[in-house]
Formats: C-alpha cells, sequence, structure tokens
C-alpha cells in the first residue's frame, strides 16, 4: 500500500500537471486559470493568475522553464517563479506541447497536422507535418529526439531538425504518452487495447492489458514503474514488466499523472482540484 505524504487543493479542476525531476517541483494548472508551483514538500510556493484558461503544460527537468498554452492559441513561457519570459502566438490551435529536459526546446503540436520546434529565445527551428496531427509529445532525455502520437493511427519519432527517425501506424486509440529516460521504452495509453510498448525504434515491444478503458500513463526515468489510469477511475501501480503491483478506485477523475525519477512516487491531478503524492516503499 502507498503512503501519500501530501495532498494539495487547487482552486479549480486540475487540467495539467508537470514534474521536474531533478528538483522535485511540482507544476500545476487548473480551469480556474491559476498555475502553481508546489515545492518537494507539497508546500506551494508560487501561485499566478493566467490571462486566459489554461489548457496544457509542460516544464523542464530542471524546473528553469515552462510552458502553459492560453486558450488553445497562445503560448506562454515562464521561470521557475512563474513570471512571464515570453509569449508565443500560434497560427493553429495547440493540441500537444513537451520541453526539453533543462529548457532549451519547446515542441508544439498543431490541429493542421503541423508541428513546430522553437529553441529558448523564441526562433523557430524546425516545422514537420505529420498525416495525422500530433497530441502527444515528448522529448527524450538523453538523446537529441522528440516522440510523438497522434490520436488515433500514428506514433512516430523525429529529430531536432524535423526528420522523421522512424514512423509507425498504430491501430487504436492514443490518450496519452511517455518514455523513459533514455528512450528505450515508449508507453502508449492505448484505449481498450491497455499500456502498448514499444521500444526506442518503434518496434512492438508488447501491451499490458489492464481492466478498463486506459486513459493516462506515466513512467519514471529509471526503468522502473509505470502509473496508469482508467476512465473508469481505477489507478495502477505497475513494474516493468506490466506486473500490477497495486490497483485502486479513486474518488474523482484523474486528469494527469507524473512519475519521479526511479518510481518511488506518482502524482495525480483530479477533476475535483485535488492533486496527491502517493509513495511506495515496499514494492
Amino acid at each position: 500500500m502507498p503512503s501519500v505524504p501530501w495532498s494539495y487543493a487547487s482552486d479549480g479542476p486540475v487540467a495539467g500537471l508537470g514534474y521536474a525531476r531533478e528538483t522535485g517541483d511540482l507544476f500545476a494548472i487548473d480551469e480556474a486559470a491559476s498555475l502553481q508551483r508546489l515545492d518537494a514538500s507539497g508546500e506551494l510556493a508560487s501561485l499566478t493568475r493566467l490571462p486566459g484558461a489554461a489548457r496544457l503544460l509542460a516544464v523542464s527537468d530542471d524546473s528553469s522553464a515552462g510552458v502553459v498554452v492560453i486558450d488553445d492559441g497562445m503560448v506562454l513561457r515562464f521561470d521557475r517563479g512563474l513570471q512571464g519570459v515570453w509569449e508565443l502566438d500560434l497560427p493553429e490551435p495547440c493540441l500537444g506541447v513537451a520541453m526539453s529536459p533543462f529548457g532549451n526546446h519547446l515542441a508544439v503540436a498543431l490541429t493542421d497536422g503541423q508541428t513546430e520546434i522553437y529553441n529558448e529565445r523564441k526562433r523557430r527551428i524546425a516545422r514537420f507535418e505529420t498525416v495525422r496531427p500530433l497530441a502527444y509529445l515528448q522529448f527524450c532525455a538523453q538523446s537529441a529526439v522528440l516522440f510523438g502520437a497522434a490520436e488515433h493511427g500514428l506514433v512516430g519519432c523525429y529529430d531536432l531538425n524535423g526528420a522523421e527517425v522512424w514512423q509507425e501506424r498504430f491501430w487504436s486509440n492514443v490518450g496519452d504518452l511517455c518514455s523513459t529516460g533514455d528512450g528505450d521504452l515508449v508507453y502508449l495509453a492505448g484505449s481498450t487495447h491497455g499500456i502498448q510498448t514499444l521500444d526506442g525504434d518503434g518496434g512492438a515491444v508488447g501491451a499490458y492489458v489492464l481492466e478498463g478503458t486506459v486513459r493516462r500513463v506515466a513512467c519514471s526515468y529509471e526503468p522502473y514503474r509505470i502509473g496508469a489510469t482508467s476512465v473508469e477511475r481505477r489507478l495502477f501501480w505497475l513494474n516493468i514488466d506490466g506486473e500490477v503491483l497495486w490497483q485502486t478506485e479513486t474518488p474523482s477523475d484523474v486528469v494527469d499523472l507524473s512519475c519521479d525519477a526511479f518510481g518511488d512516487a506518482l502524482f495525480c491531478g483530479m477533476a475535483d482540484g485535488t492533486i496527491v503524492r502517493l509513495d511506495w516503499t515496499d514494492l
């Protein structure tokens, strides 16, 4: 059984989480247009109000920078104190966003199928198009590549110039994407097909079939643990082989998940505004 070191009540339903694995800071956005940073003890360290509805969030692993997508079309880059650094107006609504480990690169996926990569100075350095718009993005921590998945039919890997490293058809709906730090394992929340697992070259490793419809997935930096949630409000904690170590029913829908580097902690952001940290010591 996990312990619950802390929980936090946001001002509104949680819209997204971003965990900085090097510092232990947890960033969160909610439907009350709040952007907040919690320290490793779950205490509120910084809070700011955004000029519009917060849709998507991504942060660097060292917590030096982050981005939030506001009203689908505006990107705000902020520092660790949540002070705005610059704004970027996008040409199309944004479906997905990712930030590199030290905040040097930002990727945004747009509804027209274009994915754009920017540097920390707001300069666009790459643009590429996929046959289906990407919706879920993550930079690899140890290699200069970007993983991306569409909501249906496509998953791929791209370099920082926008060139395709590999791309595969994917025949199930996708609700989330994450990868280990070395990029050797990529996990997809595959709806009724469970957690779909690929290797770093896009090859199929297998599927971890869970009870219900998998909605969110998060994994540790090291290949130790996987967290997942279902539409039916089930929360799962698995080892790297897909064995379910623990599961429970949640009191509210889990909107977003984040996992720490070694798989000792899982952070859950809920539709009722609760953010909770779960810790495992014996699993």
